[in-house]
């Protein structure tokens, strides 16, 4: 076989080279009066109100509390992409993606990408193979092109290449590290992590001719609000009833932009068409439902309910297949919501505790939705609990009033990408018995708590915290949540929920829209 040097034909429409997007944060740093308000409100935050402290401290052997005091003393050396590659990775070592550190402008706002998405399977044998699954048009080339396998990345194997990138990444155990690696390695959210080191990869692959090639495919810088149509965060940053993974949303709507067909990009991200998709499949002579539930990131929990409820009534009664794979979570009661219109049963809700510290009282004591904690925290000072008591966010039934129920069997599909308030709608699926969950990983992805921004949190704790400038922020888990019924009281963080069955994607699922894992989902419906 042969092996040729190939070049992409153009640039990736609408964006600029990363390192003309550096040259540009470089001509105006960010002041050292800057640095010391974000390490000092960082501080604040996690050491007051950070609900898994105690939890991270103990699972990831870290103490950002410290790391941060020692941060305040070494600020004058760093040059710019230093103080937020460190700021950022005393975040990323807690394990937990609802507590990140939002870079500023310019970095607000923008996304690199090299314009191709890669996705994995395994063979027969138990080899994994890395395959172009979408590209931009702009950059097909020289065999490059949808279905081309990846061998090697700027010269390390490609299994090792998206290992160590793996490392680097914020998720609870090693399935989510890995899923999220895979994904990061062509596509990075500037408003949650700095710019990728290199400006460019080279990359050895074979195209779907079995011919090997090589490649040099360069990052470049994108406005997000092109995709995303915000031009600053795609999630709202007052809502008090989260439970998201920002920079996987922002991903999952970079993503939809670039690779969606025209029509799907037409719908606004947070519409019902941006959020959710649904068909007829027919599979083995029988008809079964199939929804996909693509984010919670929704305006109101009613209205989703309904969008659910309406294309569950269609649904064949043979069964539904609800997959949650990628989702990053968003409106916890839109989840909960979602999840009651498929059972005929009253559901469960999961619980959310707050920590016992001074902010999380002071938090308590100052908003009216949060009096139902306050005394179990001041309690805490005899008791000598961590947690205050749980209670739900989210009254299902009230919520999906007058809707109609699903019947039928159902199975749910997830994977480590599975999120927040799709760990919770998991959880909720899983606890009150609704059908088997069919996982293409162990675990889902393990995010169990409510999260609150900084800008939120100021409005209610102004004493406590201050302004942040230009434009950067944080978000934190501020309330954990906890299972119900039989996994009563246990946590959904860095454990997630297990799956029943598990399903290796295969060159079918990648290549031909997952027809092997429909029919395995099938197999459970049966």
């Amino acid at each position: 076989m042969s092996r040729a040097v190939g070049q992409p034909a153009r640039a990736l429409p609408d964006s600029v080279g990363l390192a003309e997007f550096l040259r540009r944060v470089e001509a105006d740093p960010l002041p050292l009066a800057g640095r010391y308000q974000l390490v000092t409100a960082a501080r604040v935050l996690l050491d007051e109100l950070y609900v898994h402290l105690p939890l991270k401290r103990a699972m990831h052997a870290t103490d950002p509390v410290q790391r941060l005091r020692l941060l305040e003393r070494r600020l004058a050396p760093l040059s710019e992409l230093q103080f937020h590659a460190e700021l950022a990775d005393v975040f990323r070592a807690l394990r937990d993606l609802h507590t990140v550190y939002q870079l500023p402008a310019p970095y607000r706002g923008h996304v690199a990408t090299l314009g191709f998405l890669v996705e994995r399977y395994t063979d027969a044998e138990g080899a994994a193979h890395h395959i172009v699954s979408k590209i931009d048009r702009s950059l097909v080339h020289a065999g490059f092109d949808v279905g081309a396998e990846l061998e090697s990345w700027n010269g390390v194997p490609i299994e090792r290449a998206v290992e160590r990138n793996a490392a680097a990444q914020a998720g609870s155990h090693l399935d989510a590290r890995l899923a999220r690696g895979l994904e990061s390695l062509t596509l990075r959210p500037l408003r949650t992590a700095p710019p990728p080191d290199e400006l460019e990869v080279l990359l050895a692959y074979r195209t779907r001719g079995g011919r090997r090639r090589e490649t040099r495919v360069p990052w470049r810088v994108c406005a997000a609000e092109r995709y995303a149509g915000r031009a600053q965060d795609p999630v709202p940053t007052l809502g008090t009833s989260l439970g998201i993974d920002v920079g996987s949303e922002t991903a999952r709507q970079v993503k939809r932009g670039l690779f969606a067909p025209p029509r799907a990009r037409r719908s606004p991200p947070r519409s019902p068409r941006g959020v959710l998709a649904h068909r007829t499949l027919r599979l083995g002579g029988r008809s079964y439902g199939y929804l996909r539930l693509f984010s919670f990131n929704v305006p109101g929990a009613r209205s989703f309910a309904e969008q659910v409820a309406q294309i569950a009534a269609r649904a064949p009664a043979t069964g539904l297949i609800v997959d949650v794979r990628g989702n990053p979570g968003g409106h916890v009661p839109a989840a909960e919501s979602a999840l009651q219109v498929l059972s005929e049963r009253p559901v469960a809700p999961v619980s959310f505790s707050l920590s016992t510290t001074r902010g999380a009282l002071t938090l308590a004591r100052a908003h009216a939705d949060f009096r139902t904690w306050t005394s179990s925290i001041q309690a805490a000072v005899e008791t000598g609990e961590v947690y205050s008591q749980g209670f739900p966010l989210t009254d299902p039934q009230a919520l999906t009033t007058g809707l109609p129920r699903y019947a039928g069997p159902k199975v749910l599909i997830t994977d480590a990408l599975s999120y927040s308030a799709a760990d919770i709608f998991a959880a909720g699926f899983q606890d009150n018995a609704l059908g088997p969950v069919l996982g293409t990983a162990r675990r889902t992805g393990a995010g169990g708590a409510n999260v609150w921004t900084h800008e939120l949190l100021r409005v209610w704790l102004p004493e406590l915290l201050g302004d942040l400038p230009r434009g950067a922020g944080f978000r934190v888990a501020l309330r954990r949540a906890t299972r119900a019924r039989g996994n009563v009281d246990v946590p959904l963080e860095d454990l997630g929920v297990q799956a029943d069955a598990l399903h290796d994607l295969t060159r079918r699922d990648v290549t031909e829209h997952n027809q092997d894992l429909l029919a395995a989902a099938v197999a459970l419906l049966d």
